[in-house]
């Protein structure tokens, strides 16, 4: 009978382990309830005794679960016990998830490997969906197209499964050598995925862990032939890749000073034009300011659209800016023979809110470089930040570190975060409108405002020792996942949101005491 119920037990823990690992690119709802299961398992499995003493008896899981207890510790000095409980349990799973991995019998390696396997496949269904949202409707953001989690998170679990799809590819020790193309093929379209996606936050992670990893192993690399191959072949993709950004660049911000020099004063039917040389922007090699006839614009606009000349297209900006920077990008005088040069493609783009043609593409390499170059003139001219990710950043950055500047020992408390960053952005007369006054959009100054100079230095300790004593360093799968949670802290408030916290603690638990190598 004993035998029975643990028989049951195992496969109720199985199944909450596979629910959550394929709910984690997939859906918020279920990802819920397989923590449910796997909490509900664990208490009915009862032997609390037997947990307790080999809960107490391994150091890295008692690491992990004291960063949730950080954050009761912050209690201590919150005033806003609403908000700091609401935190708690977006926290929950920093407690749950290490507490009931490293007090259950770790699995055998078929059933690890089985669960990988099936998380890159739910990350492969996910991005397949999102691709068709993206061909057959109308989006005036790409981000849009990311229907069950939020694209940053979905965008980190592609590049973990990008990862763990080469290990499975290229690692002659394991089961799945049959299956070498399947991981191949999962390989090269999540990549193609994360290119139509124009995921700044992907494109990032892959290079970074891709360049640490390359370089790690051609420090441990002995065959001294394949290094100086491997050596060649890495530094002649960084000496591409940047004389690619530096092309783009160029293209992108110089202009031709011949053309400025003999401007016509008038259009074809004889109205004046506006050239303004002196405060306008670049955008795909020419000013923006110049060949502007705002009589046409307006009439033959209205002739083409439904949307008003003065109106806001449907992402929320002025048609009259967003179809004056459109024309501009497809190299067209901003006049009624440029309207009229316009398809119906180019009126739907325009009308949905693209102001660039590169944005409206299906799938455009030069995209996300042209939104940061876009992003910097508007940065350097002093503009209002909001809705602009890089501008944005820097403000929250610096509201961060305003904070901790004040309250550099102890940090506001787990329950004061939103009051205090909200009380630094009116004492910095912040040009971020309040809808756009977020927290930082890095972890680590997350934590540093939160509790302090040694909650942080805790915090640290929290991510470093617990794959140190288990000697998991050299362990592919976790120090990948590790490097790309990492970096995501960088550029994200990674465990302060559901997904977030969820898949920081799941895979690092998960692969930390699930499976033993």
């Amino acid at each position: 009978m004993i035998g029975r119920f643990r028989e049951v037990h195992s496969i109720l823990y199985f199944t909450g382990l596979f629910l959550m690992i394929v709910s984690l690119p997939l859906s918020r709802f279920s990802l819920s309830v397989a923590q449910f299961i796997l909490v509900g398992n664990w208490l009915l499995e009862t032997d609390f005794r037997r947990k307790w003493n080999e809960l107490r008896k391994n150091p890295p899981a008692l690491v992990l679960v004291s960063l949730f207890l950080l954050h009761v510790i912050g209690l201590i000095h919150s005033s806003d016990m609403t908000y700091a409980m609401k935190d708690l349990r977006i926290k929950l799973p920093l407690l749950a998830l290490p507490v009931i991995f490293s007090t259950t019998k770790p699995l055998e390696s078929k059933k690890f490997n089985i669960l990988l396997v099936s998380y890159i496949g739910a990350v492969m269904i996910s991005t397949l969906i999102n691709f068709g949202i993206l061909l057959f409707t109308e989006v005036s953001d790409v981000r849009q197209i990311s229907p069950f989690i939020s694209h940053i998170r979905l965008s980190l679990n592609v590049c973990f499964a990008i990862f763990l799809s080469s290990y499975y590819a290229f690692n002659k020790s394991g089961n799945f050598g049959n299956y070498r193309q399947g991981f191949i093929v999962a390989i090269a379209w999540l990549i193609i995925y994360l290119i139509v996606s124009q995921s700044g936050t992907g494109f990032y992670v892959l290079a970074v862990t891709t360049g640490i990893l390359v370089i790690f192993g051609l420090i441990s690399m002995k065959n001294r032939r394949i290094k100086v191959v491997t050596g060649i072949i890495f530094t002649g993709v960084i000496v591409s890749v940047g004389a690619y950004l530096v092309l783009t660049v160029k293209n992108y911000l110089h202009t031709d000073k011949s053309e400025l020099r003999n401007l016509p004063s008038h259009t074809i039917k004889g109205n004046a034009y506006l050239h303004d040389t002196v405060n306008s922007l670049i955008e795909n090699g020419s000013l923006i300011g110049t060949y502007v006839c705002d009589k046409e614009l307006r009439e033959s606009w209205n002739q083409r659209s439904r949307m008003a000349y003065d109106s806001l297209n449907q992402g929320g900006y002025k048609i009259k800016a967003t179809l004056i920077r459109y024309l501009n990008s497809r190299g067209l005088k901003k006049d009624e023979a440029g309207v009229k040069a316009l398809t119906e493609k180019d009126i739907r783009n325009i009308e949905a809110g693209w102001a660039n043609v590169h944005y409206a593409k299906k799938i455009s390499l030069n995209a996300p470089v042209y939104k940061l170059l876009w992003e910097y003139q508007l940065m350097k001219r002093g503009a209002n930040p909001g809705g602009m990710s890089g501008l944005q950043r820097i403000e929250y950055w610096k509201a961060a570190l305003g904070i901790i500047g004040s309250h550099f020992l102890t940090g506001v408390g787990t329950g004061d975060m939103d009051t205090a960053f909200k009380t630094r952005y009116r004492q910095m007369n912040s040009r971020l409108a309040p809808e756009y006054q977020h927290r930082s959009h890095n972890q680590f100054l997350a934590v540093f405002v939160a509790f302090g100079v040694f909650g942080f230095i805790w915090f640290l300790f929290t991510l470093i020792y617990p794959p140190v004593k288990l000697e998991k360093t050299h362990d592919f799968k976790f120090m990948v996942f590790f490097i790309i949670i990492l970096l995501s802290m960088v550029i994200e408030d990674t465990l302060e949101t559901q997904q977030g916290v969820t898949l920081f603690a799941f895979f690092t638990s998960f692969l930390l005491f699930v499976h033993k190598e």
